[in-house]
């Protein structure tokens, strides 16, 4: 048995660039892998099987972990009736959340088989099957602290913003990321946050300057239609946090702190209205 940990992101900034001619959209952001994790177990097995401790997430196809499989598999030349694998996934990142949790599933899918078959991709080959299943998906390969350009598949690797505390908060909200792109499209007044700025504040780990200059596409865009979203950026700055951000299409509002102390107290206050997480930005996986 192959046991990989599928960590959370939150997005450090999103700008939604433009629609591309094949229908998809080019993003700039920069993507934090934070400590907030699924625990993904893979067995040899015949054919493709996903078992996932929340019932809420379907355990066929269309689960992000079995297309993760099913395309490492056709690549290895493993697709028969007689190899594949068995997958079981400890869910504890929340769906529809913009953390990731799908992407990050899948991901560790594709590293767990190239351990379990011996196959010995690297870290380029796996991105390249990743891209297949999703667009956060290449990033999840191997996290840490990335830019991601194009439909998310141009990475480039950034100083590592890590030893921060955040406290990730879901609201009793979920928001349908095709949706939410609909609303980019249709929509005549689009804000577009200095990414350049961003990634500079983020460079000098200056919470004040990164909580100024910050932004997220998507929030002028969904926050009208969800306003329990809404609330909840407004209750984690009540805190006093110096950057809060929807990360993703939402639903989930994080805020970073200066401290381990300073983000404890607001998860205590948070939690009590809300499920809430006290997550830390780590370096990755690879």
């Amino acid at each position: 048995m192959i046991k990989e940990t599928a960590y959370a992101k939150i997005n450090i900034g999103l700008d939604i660039v433009d629609v591309r001619p094949d229908g998809y959209h080019n993003i700039d952001t920069i993507m934090q892998t934070v400590s907030l994790f699924d625990e993904v177990h893979l067995e040899k097995a015949a054919g493709v099987s996903v078992y996932c401790s929340n019932p809420d997430i379907p355990s066929d196809e269309t689960n992000t972990a079995y297309k993760a499989a099913a395309v490492f598999l056709k690549k290895a030349g493993l697709d028969s009736s007689e190899t594949g694998v068995s997958i079981s996934i400890e869910k504890n990142i929340p769906p529809q959340s913009g953390l990731g949790g799908g992407s990050s599933d899948a991901a560790a899918v594709l590293r767990g088989l190239n351990n379990l078959y011996c196959t010995n991709y690297g870290t380029s080959v796996l991105e390249e099957l990743a891209l297949k299943i999703g667009s956060d998906v290449p990033f999840c390969i191997s996290g840490g602290t990335q830019r991601a350009g194009g439909k998310g598949e141009i990475l480039i690797k950034l100083p590592l913003f890590i030893g921060l505390y955040a406290v990730v908060v879901m609201p009793d909200e979920i928001v349908n990321t095709a949706h939410a792109y609909s609303l980019f499209r249709h929509s005549k007044t689009v804000v577009h946050p200095d990414m350049g700025a961003t990634a500079y504040a983020l460079g000098e780990k200056n919470l004040s300057l990164l909580g100024a200059v910050i932004g997220n596409t998507f929030e002028g865009l969904v926050f009208p239609e969800k306003r329990a979203i809404e609330k909840v950026r407004h209750d984690i700055l009540v805190t006093g946090a110096p950057v809060v951000l929807m990360t993703g299409s939402g639903a989930a509002v994080y805020g970073l702190y200066s401290s381990f102390e300073e983000a404890n107290l607001a998860y205590i206050e948070l939690n009590r209205n809300y499920r809430s997480y006290l997550v830390e930005t780590i370096r990755g996986v690879i």
